[in-house]
């Protein structure tokens, strides 16, 4: 160390002593030592200087370690004052931090929130969204409903679905007319048919549903699987195996059932009426569905005992007439799809 360092020491010294330190002279000290000393250095430097202070100022005889005491406060101080410092820029960090989290966290829980309820909204809606397929008079449409169901409709008839059917707890439809159906399978997901009075509810199965609005049953055949059918209610009324058919009367709230050959009901998907012993109003009421025409027939010919049997694939309107009038005592006439069937 210099002379001046040292000269320099004893003058702030002994002004430590009788605390006349300025700031500066402080902030001098504290540095000077600081940089330039360890513990056991500033012990030795302390002790090197003491018998050449000029105590003759103090009210009082110092001691050494009464200087000790006041270096090491002194020393002290700057390291609280760094300390201090150090937890002021961390405060501050952490609170600039806080803040900026802060103003982007109130607008993050805004938005969150918004999208949120966009996106209830957007379910919602989309849920309430309803798309509709129509299968015009005297055609059949084949279609694929969202969850991979398949789904036949004969002539004249509709059938409504949420475009967000796969998103909900129940697949639900509603019918008009006639549709057959092969459920896509999904334990989770029951399959709903609204058919009126009635719902048929089912997990993966292949069945059909008729329930034209001028018809005056609801018929529900089951070909594959399990179904139960609904009251409005949702309460179960019946349940169907493969090979059974309900008949639901809509004025009467009568319901029977009983075993079938199901191929009568649902062979229409596939392009073909097949008739039974099928009574005259029965094949009457189908083959106007068929092919999209008015027929009246007399009441001499409703009422009477006629059956016919016939498999329709691909013959004409003209042809299936000519066909009733070889197999019955009947005459027919056609006109711009009007159609007569009259007692000869």
């Amino acid at each position: 160390m210099k002379s001046i360092d040292k000269t320099n020491i004893k003058e702030l010294l002994a002004k430590l002593l009788t605390d006349t330190l300025s700031e500066s002279e402080q902030e001098q000290l504290r540095n000077h030592i600081g940089s330039s000393y360890k513990d056991k250095q500033l012990n030795e430097l302390m002790s090197e200087h003491w018998q050449n202070l000029d105590t003759s100022g103090l009210s009082a005889e110092p001691s050494l370690e009464h200087l000790k005491l006041k270096l090491w406060t002194l020393m002290q101080q700057e390291e609280t004052l760094k300390k201090q410092a150090e937890r002021s820029r961390t405060i501050s960090w952490k609170t600039t931090i806080t803040r900026i989290a802060a103003i982007l966290f109130i607008p993050l829980l805004v938005y969150t929130g918004f999208m949120l309820a966009q996106d209830n909204i957007q379910n919602k809606q989309a849920e309430m969204i309803m798309q509709k397929v129509e299968a015009n008079p005297g055609s059949r449409v084949h279609f694929t409903l969202p969850d991979k169901t398949e789904v036949w409709l004969n002539s004249g008839s509709s059938l409504e679905y949420p475009i967000a059917m796969t998103q909900q707890k129940q697949r639900n439809v509603k019918l008009t007319g006639q549709g057959y159906f092969k459920v896509s399978h999904s334990p989770r997901h029951a399959f709903l048919v609204e058919v009126n009075q009635m719902k048929v509810k089912v997990l993966g199965t292949s069945f059909d549903v008729s329930n034209y609005t001028n018809d005056g049953q609801i018929i529900t055949t089951l070909e594959e699987g399990c179904i139960a059918l609904l009251d409005s209610q949702e309460r179960v009324v019946t349940k169907l195996a493969p090979g059974q058919q309900a008949v639901l009367d809509k004025t009467s709230r009568k319901l029977y059932v009983e075993n079938v050959k199901t191929e009568l009901s649902t062979s229409w998907k596939d392009g073909r009426l097949i008739f039974r012993d099928a009574p005259l109003k029965e094949v009457v009421k189908l083959l106007g569905r068929w092919y999209n025409c008015n027929i009246e027939v007399d009441d001499s010919l409703i009422g009477s005992d006629i059956k016919y049997t016939a498999t329709i694939q691909d013959e004409t309107l003209g042809e299936v007439l000519q066909m009733i009038e070889l197999s019955t005592a009947a005459k027919t006439s056609i006109k711009n799809r009007e159609v007569r069937i009259w007692a000869k």
